[in-house]
């Protein structure tokens, strides 16, 4: 196996004397080495080749026959652009050498700038007795289910038993060629990513300690420990991280008081909220926590000790956890989860171990909150998109329900109109055809009152309305709509009323969409009216003026009157109701009312009416 490297463009590395390698290769334990010029002459050997192959100074190296030959391998190197080279060499049995089979490693150098070259030999025997050892290490391993990653000297992982990936809970795939830092990213801080990056630069140890859950939701805690290694015999950096399972050890011995300070380390490098308390004849007293906890609930540790944990814990916190922990008196669990939600709103996801030392006769309750805030409100995001989705579905149904009866019907009369136009045109009966073209008419302007409704909706639901504001005496648009629908309401046997404040009610609004607005409320009122009467009234309140337009019509029951205001949607089904109209009218006189800074309130009973109060602030007129 031949194998070429190409350092072009790095230079070769440069010597000033021999002796440079006489440090660094006479050790009896290197492997095989010899410095030789380009006439092949050995100018210098270690002690190891000398005992091997029996060559000296120069000596010529190429009279063994090798295969392939050395010579040809070493001129190869010497006329390309590459700085060194690796291939397999083979003795023939007849040199009586310790070993045959060799691994050569060929590089340029110079010395005093005269090229030269290094061979480093290195037995395949013994290389595959170490890929031997290594696999049987490997097969410890991971049979032994010892948890080892290793990485190269920048901390990028190399090497996973599958017991690690399972406490990391990743495959082999995402942490392989990925850096320690980011396989361990999830249990770290930013703080304490950094030390471990600075461990790695520095080539320093570093140790962790961090919780994870296994198969059956246990909680555990593994000590994490990155160590430094250079392999023998040459300058190779590595580091091996490893686990240890520290559960029994914290549970069982550190949380009963046995090491405070070791407890102390262990619970402040968690990063969740960490806290125990212990009940004792009776009583729940304090024990520990980590900083984070005491941090954000503001308690100081050493006054808190042995302290009641009523006085110590919010009271909202202390009930939640006295109502919960009672689940273990069943005897039915050793877990037990919950969320709590502090003063300040911030939202945790609270889960309590229990351990009875039956020793000391008291129980010692382990408490990790985690802050969920974030998750919490990204799901109330979730679900008030999904409600506006429904929202938009049902408006989306109600349009179609709306429109097909809207649009079809005055359609259906159109193409009716047309047919009996087209008789009365062949029949010449002239007067008929003028009255005809009068409900014609009709129809086109109920179609085009749809068409200008649905535009009006769409403007204002994104946005695109524009105001034109001024001063008016909304007395006069009363009047003026009075005189324009009391025929109307004549027509129908209603008793139309104008009462109207004797004094000028001066408002600040868009006088044509106001106008709009009254008259479509008044329409509405005539048309669910079929007996009573109708008022159009002006009163002022205070700095209030009121446009109040009641009737005595059917009535909408009081569950309905906020479906009102909804685009395309009237109280009764679209399928079985009374009367014409697509459910645009309310909606646009509610959302223009409230773009003018106007208020709109509905009152309403079943069959016996209908009032709808209009309210501006009033407007003082300058003299």
């Amino acid at each position: 196996m031949n194998e070429l490297n190409d350092n072009s463009n790095t230079e070769p590395k440069s010597y000033i004397s021999i002796s440079e390698f006489e440090n660094l290769y006479q050790m009896a334990e290197s492997n095989p080495l010899i410095i030789v010029d380009a006439a092949c002459r050995i100018i210098f050997s270690n002690s190891s080749f000398l005992k091997i192959f029996k060559y000296y100074h120069n000596h010529k190296f190429f009279d063994l026959n090798s295969e392939p030959d050395l010579r040809n391998m070493l001129l190869l190197l010497a006329g390309s652009n590459y700085n060194n080279m690796q291939f397999d060499l083979f003795y023939s049995p007849e040199h009586n050498l310790d070993y045959s089979d060799f691994s050569v490693q060929a590089e340029r150098i110079f010395i005093r700038d005269i090229e030269y070259f290094v061979l480093v030999f290195k037995s395949l025997k013994e290389k595959n007795q170490l890929e031997g050892k290594i696999n049987d290490l490997h097969n410890a391993l991971e049979y032994g289910g010892v948890p080892v990653i290793i990485t190269n000297a920048f901390g990028v992982v190399t090497y996973s038993t599958t017991s690690f990936e399972k406490i990391l809970n990743k495959a082999i795939e995402i942490i392989y060629n990925q850096s320690v830092v980011d396989v361990l990213s999830f249990y770290l801080t930013n703080e304490e990513k950094k030390n471990l990056e600075e461990a790695i630069s520095k080539v320093n140890i570093w140790t962790k300690i961090i919780s994870c859950s296994d198969e059956n939701g246990n909680t555990l805690y593994e000590e994490l420990k990155l160590n430094p290694i250079f392999l023998e015999g040459n300058d190779n950096l590595n580091f091996i991280l490893t686990a240890n399972d520290i559960t029994n050890y914290i549970l069982k011995n550190l949380f009963i008081k046995k090491s405070e300070r070791r407890l102390k380390s262990i619970i402040n490098n968690i990063s969740d909220l960490l806290f125990i308390f212990k009940k004792k004849e009776g009583q729940y007293l304090f024990e520990n926590a980590n900083e984070n906890f005491c941090n954000i609930f503001s308690i100081n540790k050493i006054s808190a000790l042995k302290k009641n944990l009523e006085e110590v814990l919010d009271g909202s916190l202390f009930n939640q956890i006295i109502n919960e922990i009672r689940q273990f008196d069943f005897g039915n669990t050793s877990n037990v989860e919950f969320n709590f939600i502090s003063p300040e709103k911030s939202q945790y996801s609270v889960k309590i171990s229990l351990i009875n030392d039956t020793l000391e006769k008291e129980s010692i309750y382990i408490v990790a909150m985690q802050d969920i805030t974030d998750q919490m409100l990204y799901q109330e995001q979730l679900k008030r998109a999904y409600e506006k989705e429904n929202s938009l579905n049902k408006m989306k149904t109600a349009f179609l329900e709306n429109m097909s009866h809207e649009i079809r019907t005055p359609f259906n009369a159109i193409v009716g109109y047309s047919e009996i136009i087209d008789e009365y045109l062949q029949h010449n009966e002239q007067e008929a055809l003028v009255d005809l073209i009068g409900s014609f008419k009709d129809v086109l302007a109920r179609v085009l009152n749809l068409f200008n409704n649905i535009v009006e909706v769409s403007q204002i639901y994104s946005g695109e309305v524009e105001l034109d504001l001024v001063t008016l005496n909304c007395n006069e648009v009363l009047e003026s709509i009075y005189g324009k629908k009391h025929a109307e309401a004549e027509k129908k046997n209603l008793n139309f009323i104008l009462d109207t404040e004797t004094i000028e009610l001066s408002i600040k609004t868009d006088w044509i969409k106001f106008e709009k607005i009254v008259e479509s409320l008044v329409d509405n009122a005539i048309k669910y009216t079929d007996e009573g009467s109708i008022t159009l009234s002006s009163a002022l309140k205070g700095e209030k003026v009121n446009i109040i337009i009641a009737d005595t019509g059917k009535g909408i029951e009081e569950k309905d009157l906020k479906k009102l205001i909804e685009p395309f949607v009237q109280a009764e089904d679209a399928y079985i109701r009374s009367y014409e109209g697509a459910g645009l009218g309310l909606t646009i006189a509610y959302q223009l009312t409230r773009l003018m800074k106007g208020d709109f309130h509905i009152e309403s009973e079943k069959n016996k009416g209908t009032k709808i109060i209009l309210s501006f602030e009033k407007i003082e007129e300058s003299s």
